[in-house]
């Protein structure tokens, strides 16, 4: 190793040399998605140094000022701030462990971010057709990803309905393929539309078989941690990196916008509120179109 490698101040030719370097070794033991998640945010760190004049001083008081920039000039939301800044620390901590870094500056860089997990609205159009269109890989865990996604933002599942579901509940009908949802007040079941059965089928061909009946419908498939339930956090997490795939960064959007959004995408399916009743619990249902009709997106007499 040469002795200027071990150097303080960082070019932008640098850090996207250094990020191909972090992200190849990254790619050895984390998913496709979380790869590119972390190249995406490297990618505007390199694009912010280049803005300041091509270089960098590698002290924690400069890397503080990242996130001034992504909240201020490119207006990211706080919770895909927090991803750009992990993704930040832990490719200084990667340099500094291979030494490439002396000393890792972004050791004790605070994630300090004010998050708002329940913050929810309904996608636009528009966000709707680029979440739809977010290009995926035949791994897993992409596929089974776009599962998730498709049964939240067309179905209305909840991140608990998606942890919660069994391989068994997929029940094959005369109508086609539904999916049985476990409440407090009774089995739901849910006729699925041909996108979140075609994804679906695409994600179970990925599983070892044969599947019993009461393994989980979606499990996880991470190096150390394989098939057992997926939990509501990983849910969360996932959808959020799906968001981001899809340049969906408004502060009012979570994952749970996804399942907002499906009573919205169902009414104007032309599925009647009648129909909607046997498809959804009763208060999320009257609670979403309340909301629906606040913001004028149907009509107040529906």
């Amino acid at each position: 190793m040469n002795e200027h490698d071990l150097v303080k101040v960082f070019s932008t030719d640098t850090i996207i040399i250094r990020t191909e370097l972090f992200l190849r070794d990254l790619s050895e033991n984390k998913s496709a998605a979380t790869v590119q998640t972390y190249g995406r945010a490297l990618g505007i760190f390199a694009l912010w140094v280049d803005e300041l004049g091509g270089r960098i001083e590698l002290t924690q008081k400069k890397l503080e000022l990242f996130p001034v920039y992504l909240r201020q000039r490119r207006k990211v939301t706080p919770r895909t701030i927090l991803t750009y800044l992990t993704a930040l620390k832990k490719f200084f901590e990667y340099l500094s462990s291979v030494g490439l870094l002396e000393e890792d500056p972004a050791k004790d860089l605070k994630l300090k971010t004010r998050i708002h997990s329940t913050s929810r609205d309904f996608l636009t159009q528009d966000e709707i057709d680029r979440v739809l269109n977010v290009s995926l890989s035949d791994d897993p865990v992409p596929r089974r990803d776009q599962a998730i996604m498709l049964l939240m933002l067309l179905e209305g599942l909840t991140e608990g309905d998606i942890t919660n579901c069994n391989y068994g509940d997929l029940e094959n009908t005369l109508m086609g393929i539904e999916l049985r949802i476990r409440t407090k007040s009774g089995p739901i079941c849910i006729p699925l539309d041909s996108r979140t059965v075609t994804a679906l089928n695409h994600y179970l061909t990925t599983r070892e078989r044969p599947i019993a009946n009461n393994a989980p419908l979606f499990c996880t498939h991470g190096s150390n941690i394989h098939d057992e339930r997926i939990s509501k956090r990983s849910v969360r997490s996932r959808m959020r990196i799906f968001l981001n795939q899809a340049d969906i960064t408004r502060e009012d959007i979570s994952p749970q916008s996804l399942s907002y959004t499906a009573v919205y995408l169902q009414i104007q399916n032309g599925i009647s509120r009648d129909e909607l009743r046997t498809r959804h619990r009763p208060l999320i249902l009257f609670r979403r179109i309340e909301s629906l009709k606040e913001k004028g997106l149907i009509d107040p007499s529906f």
